[in-house]
């Protein structure tokens, strides 16, 4: 997967992790709905002013969109998303919780 693609995914599981619509997150960010819509399907690079606007107004730290590991590279759209997911829901559990679901995960394999 391209990397315009990995970063799109990455700005959407933030936006659902925040709980807000393209148009909510839009308005917290001054851009179009058009405009997040392309970000998150990788049509279109946020741009810097962008990224500044996400970082400043939602509090999320610029490596927050970058970070991907190595092995990240030529993995598929469905998994990519499917990681972005796991990704938003363990930030928001417990310490306890979070030990749960990683010797869970850590079962299946």
């Amino acid at each position: 997967m391209d990397f315009r693609k990995r970063v799109g995914l990455r700005v959407k599981a933030i936006r659902h992790e925040l709980g807000l619509t393209q148009d909510e997150f839009a308005d917290k960010i001054d851009r179009s709905i058009e405009t997040i819509s392309n970000i998150e399907r990788g049509i279109s690079y946020p741009g810097f002013e962008t990224l500044e606007r996400l970082w400043k107004n939602l509090g999320i730290h610029p490596k927050v969109f970058f970070e991907f590991g190595d092995d990240d590279n030529n993995i598929s759209q469905k998994r990519a998303q499917l990681i972005e997911d796991q990704r938003a829901v363990t930030k928001k559990l417990s310490d306890d919780k979070l030990t749960i679901a990683v010797k869970q995960l850590k079962a299946l394999l």
